[in-house]
Parts: structure tokens; C-alpha cells; sequence
């Protein structure tokens, strides 16, 4: 293997550039994500350390690795381009044949990750350290993360109004609108997790945004049963049963349509080893 050519295919400047953009990929799509494709993500992840961001990994090795059949391996791997994560590359040796395949991760667009997995700053009226904080300051002891991601939320509240244009890009705009009045801007992005979570309980053939349609209905007719009084749980929670039982439905219609003949799966070239 070239390592001048391994070098040439990086897209991150070290590994905590890569990390940041892996992560934010995950908050984003993991609930989309199989189980098996989760863990061929993480597997060849940790083998694109030297180079950062350049996997190099044979196909028998990531089945070794893993635990996970061949087949199983291969769709994962399809998935992962499909997702514009990776891209193969194919390289050649210098006698001209083709050489084994690089997995290259690829910068996410639109990065963010939850306040908790970011570097927190410190506030303006925060005290100053000392060689004996308890005595100088005796809440110091008591502070929690949760006091501090409540300082934090009230800061920002005297700064600027938190409205719908703070909210992530990955939740579908058609999503916001539906839900927005009714849950308010901070239940917005909890509320597409319901979503994402009900999804992942289910094998349906198309991303989560193909269904927008009958997601938007199902929160609205959710809302409605919980302003009428007819839910005696929580909103999020009844929207999530309402959910798995949309999906079920979705499923048992997509798999009666492909026994039809009237779904053609595209197969996609294999993952070379």
C-alpha cells in the first residue's frame, strides 16, 4: 500500500476533526441505522486512525472483526455510501491492477452535536477557581451539570429569543411547521427523536423522510387526542405508540407489495474486498 496515496485521500487534519464529524453524523442518522451497520461504522472508524479518516480494512477482516456475515457486511457498507459517510476508493498497484479498496469518511455538512458533547464555555459571572473553592464558596460543592445547563439555558434566554430558526437542519422543515405550535421550539427536536426511534424499530424500505406525510398526520391527530383530554400518559410518549403503529402498518403494506412483484430492490455492486 502507497502511504503517500493513503495520505493524499485524507479529508480531516487529525482524528478529533474526524470524531467531531463521525458524531455529529450519528446524533444525526443513528436512530436510521441498523444494528449491524452501527457496528461496521465503528469498526472501521477505529482503523482510520493513522491516516485519519482512511480505512483500509479487507471485507473478511470487518466480518472477522465484527462477528457479522459477509452479506451482512456488504449492506452495511452499501448503506454507509448511500449516506454519503464513506466513499470507496478503488486503488491500483503499480503493475496496474487493481489493489485493495480505501474506505474514505467524508466531512459532514451541517455539524451539530447536543450541548453535552460540546466543549462548554465558561459563563461571564462565573467565580474565579481558588485554592479552596468550598470556603470561598460554599454552592460551589453543590453544582451540578444540571445547574450548569440551566445557568447556561439562562444566559442565552436574556441574550436572544430561542426560536424555530435555532433548531437543527436535520428535522424536516414540514416537521417544524406541524409541530412547532403545538409542542413549542425546545419539544421540537425531542419529538423528531420520537420519530426516529419508532423508525428504527422497523425494516421499512425508504429513509425516514419518505413518510413525512403520514408522520405529520399521526402528530396532529395526537395532539388532538391529548388538548380533548382522551391521553392519559404524555403527549411524546402517545405520539411514539402512534408511531409503531403507523410503521406497522407501512411495513405490512410495503412487504405485501413486494411479494405483488411491484417493489424491485436495485441491488448495487458489492463492496470489494
Amino acid at each position: 500500500m502507497d502511504w503517500n496515496s493513503l495520505k493524499d485521500q485524507q479529508r480531516f487534519k487529525d482524528k478529533k476533526e474526524l470524531d467531531l464529524h463521525v458524531r455529529s453524523f450519528l446524533y444525526k442518522r443513528k436512530a436510521a441505522l441498523s444494528e449491524g451497520t452501527i457496528k461496521v461504522l465503528t469498526f472501521i472508524w477505529r482503523h482510520a486512525v493513522k491516516f485519519p479518516g482512511v480505512a483500509f480494512p479487507k471485507r473478511t477482516t470487518i466480518v472477522k472483526g465484527t462477528g457479522l456475515s459477509e452479506s451482512t457486511v456488504v449492506r452495511s457498507l452499501r448503506c454507509l455510501v448511500t449516506e454519503k459517510l464513506i466513499e470507496k476508493v478503488v486503488t491500483k498497484k503499480p503493475n496496474g491492477r487493481q489493489g485493495g479498496n480505501l474506505l474514505v469518511f467524508l466531512p459532514q455538512p451541517d455539524l451539530f452535536l447536543p450541548s453535552e458533547d460540546t466543549p462548554h464555555d465558561t459563563l461571564p459571572d462565573t467565580p474565579q477557581k481558588t485554592e479552596n473553592p468550598q470556603e470561598d464558596n460554599p454552592q460551589a460543592a453543590k453544582s451540578t451539570p444540571e445547574t450548569e445547563k440551566k445557568q447556561r439555558k439562562s444566559s442565552f434566554s436574556k441574550v436572544v429569543p430561542f426560536d424555530a430558526s435555532f433548531l437543527p437542519s436535520f428535522i424536516p422543515a414540514s416537521f417544524i411547521d406541524t409541530s412547532l405550535p403545538f409542542v413549542g421550539v425546545e419539544q421540537v427536536l425531542p419529538a423528531w427523536r420520537t420519530v426516529q426511534s419508532a423508525y428504527k424499530q422497523w425494516k421499512l424500505q425508504e429513509p425516514v423522510e419518505h413518510y413525512m406525510d403520514k408522520i405529520n398526520e399521526t402528530l396532529r391527530q395526537a395532539v388532538f387526542a391529548y388538548k380533548k383530554g382522551m391521553v392519559r400518559t404524555e403527549l411524546l410518549r402517545y405520539f411514539y405508540g402512534g408511531m409503531m403503529e403507523v410503521f406497522k402498518q407501512v411495513v405490512r403494506k410495503e412487504a405485501f407489495e413486494a411479494g405483488r412483484g411491484l417493489i424491485f430492490y436495485d441491488w448495487l455492486e458489492e463492496m470489494d474486498s
